[in-house]
């Protein structure tokens, strides 16, 4: 099993959307972004980044006492500030919102809460990530924190 942390925007945000993930350079943390289909119609669908330090899952990102079970993930401390930069990289370049879950594989979201992208980024930077939340990344939602 593995845990699968992805930024999802609506498909009129791909191009600031992926420009924002190439912008995020080698101090930043991995972003694979679903490339578009040949298909007209599949370009009409939300655009997916997956984020990992080397590709694939997310497992390396967390700390030896991760547990999927409890109600936050505990990252590891010296990935939190890639963490948070690339989140606000990605959440921030969108106009139409984004949503952020971070899922272990075969997990279903429990919960969604709505924040800004300051919010989701201080829960990021804190290590309070939680573990079948989906966060829908508003424009200007009211403070959850």
């Amino acid at each position: 099993m593995c845990l699968i942390v992805t930024v999802t925007a609506s498909a009129s945000d791909r191009r600031k959307f992926e420009a924002a993930s190439r912008q995020l350079g080698a101090d930043g943390l991995r972003v694979d972004v679903e490339h578009l289909s040949r298909w007209p119609w599949a370009r009409e669908q939300p655009v997916r980044a997956v984020i990992s330090e080397a590709g694939g899952c997310a497992c390396s990102l967390l700390s030896d006492d991760a547990d999927w079970n409890a109600e936050v993930w505990a990252f590891r401390h010296d990935v939190l500030a890639r963490l948070a930069a690339t989140l606000q990289s990605l959440a921030g370049s969108v106009t139409d919102g984004a949503t952020v879950e971070a899922l272990w594989i075969g997990d279903n979201v429990k919960e969604t809460r709505s924040v800004s992208t300051a919010d989701l980024v201080e829960l990021a930077r804190t290590n309070r990530l939680g573990t079948r939340t989906r966060y829908e990344v508003l424009s200007s939602p009211p403070s959850l924190l």
